[in-house]
């Protein structure tokens, strides 16, 4: 299992090496869990969030086992907005997505588009609204300097940020 390889690792490491690897385990983890929403998946109001929520405490307490708790809260979170855009009600998704965009001025819209239209809850009328309000809002703040920013999502290559092209899986 994974705790055993951790456990291996952590035995015959130099602690600086150990301390990179899971580093790179967290957020390689973090990264193809956001870049599962993408696959072929349905989003059911409720179910899905609790199951999501289980999981992401599971893996959130394995890797505070291994690592600094700040790092892994702060790298997990990306899991977290996932799991809020899927349990947002349709008229919170607006706000809930611009209080993301701030702290992660790199979210892609085309990741939020593609969470949004996986949901159960939201009739193809709802979702149209909701993401050409979207689209609307994001128009203008696309040339400011928080847009530069790079976070965790910036290393999506599912969803590459403005301006760029996209080649393989991850950066």
């Amino acid at each position: 299992t994974l705790k055993d390889y951790c456990q291996d690792f952590q035995d015959h490491l130099d602690k600086y090496l150990y301390k990179r690897l899971m580093q790179d385990l967290l957020s390689r983890f973090a990264l193809s869990y956001v870049d599962a929403a993408s696959g072929k998946v349905k989003f059911r109001k409720g179910k899905s969030s609790e199951k999501l929520n289980l999981e992401l405490h599971r893996a959130t307490k394995f890797f505070k086992e291994h690592m600094d708790s700040g790092a892994v809260t702060e790298t997990l979170s990306i899991v977290r907005i996932l799991i809020s855009l899927i349990d947002s009600t349709p008229t919170m998704i607006f706000l809930e997505f611009f209080s993301v965009k701030k702290q992660y001025p790199d979210l892609p819209l085309a990741l939020v588009e593609d969470i949004l239209a996986k949901r159960d809850d939201l009739d193809k009328q709802q979702l149209k609204g909701i993401l050409e309000s979207l689209r609307q809002k994001s128009k203008g703040e696309t040339g400011s300097s928080l847009a530069k920013q790079r976070t965790l999502f910036s290393k999506l290559k599912s969803y590459p940020p403005l301006g760029s092209v996209s080649k393989g899986r991850f950066l």
